[in-house]
């Protein structure tokens, strides 16, 4: 049982990088410690999405926080995207102008921080933070003097900051949003499609093992407890899927796919048994991530 897969613009690139033979690698770059290796893979994934042009087209958007959530790849695209449509809103001028060309092209990416956002997700990623406080906005660079990044150990591996900015740390840009629910809804949606692409993930982790799985001289998946507990799934994942492509209500959306992304993950893990909570197995850490997405403010 496999769900269909996300539609990508330019996916060629994308094709390569997120090949299913790549994709448990992909999965564990986020963890931390992390190693020079996985730096080096992040920034590989983060020049095949600026190549694919996912970061100046709202149409891929979606689409690609799917895969992203899918092989559980932990960036900075979620914030960058928003952060593009945000600028992109603006009166021009050339100092946006130049932000957002240095974004859409991958030479910068951003993260986005709020009174309602608590912990930045791979803040360490990005070069600029956008605070945002109801239509108020403002954009340092995280590499400024003043500007303190601490790291917070959670259940999903690591990657979640706050981030502290001191009072004389001068602005690179500012500002009043002219549609503040806009941007909210953007992240919402993003966080959404992030998590059924995560429940897909769990979902056809948990039909392989399924599949692979012996119990009482049939595969695990032949009975009928188990089957019909991952087409319930299914069918509720292309149900989220449809909601958040229609954009009509992302309030709700996200809140179904954090509903989704915890009951597929623990089903996966649930079905893998004792296995599935060995540090080496994908069951554990589709468990954990969902567990820590789901509970972000978005």
């Amino acid at each position: 049982m496999t769900t269909t897969p996300a539609t990508l613009t330019a996916a060629d690139p994308l094709s390569d990088v997120f090949a299913p033979e790549l994709r448990p690698v992909l999965r564990r770059l986020g963890e931390r410690p992390l190693s020079a290796e996985a730096a080096s893979a992040q920034g590989a994934v983060w020049a095949a999405l600026a190549q694919a042009g996912a970061l100046h087209d709202p149409q891929a958007a979606l689409p690609v926080a799917e895969l992203l959530g899918e092989t559980l790849y932990r960036g900075p695209y979620l914030d960058t995207v928003a952060a593009v449509e945000a600028l992109a809103a603006l009166p021009a001028s050339p100092r946006t102008a130049e932000l957002l060309d240095a974004l859409r092209a991958g030479e910068l990416a951003a993260a986005l921080a709020g009174p309602d956002r608590r912990f930045v997700r791979c803040a360490d990623q990005a070069d600029l933070l956008l605070t945002v406080d109801g239509a108020e906005f403002g954009v340092v660079e995280l590499d400024r003097p003043g500007v303190r990044l601490t790291e917070h150990a959670d259940l999903g591996g690591g990657g979640l900051f706050t981030v502290e900015v001191a009072a004389d740390v001068p602005l690179v840009l500012s500002g009043r949003l002219a549609d503040p629910r806009a941007l909210t809804d953007r992240i919402r949606s993003g966080q959404a499609a992030y998590l059924a692409g995560l429940s897909r993930g769990a979902l056809d982790l948990a039909t392989a093992h399924a599949r692979r799985r012996t119990v009482f001289g049939k595969p695990l998946g032949a009975h009928q407890s188990p089957a019909f507990r991952l087409a319930a799934l299914a069918a509720r994942l292309e149900a989220v899927r449809s909601l958040i492509h229609c954009a009509d209500e992302p309030a709700h959306a996200l809140r179904l796919a954090r509903e989704l992304a915890v009951d597929t993950a623990t089903e996966t893990l649930q079905l893998h048994g004792a296995s599935g909570l060995l540090d080496e197995d994908d069951a554990q850490l589709f468990y954990r991530r969902a567990l820590t997405e789901s509970a972000l403010r978005r």
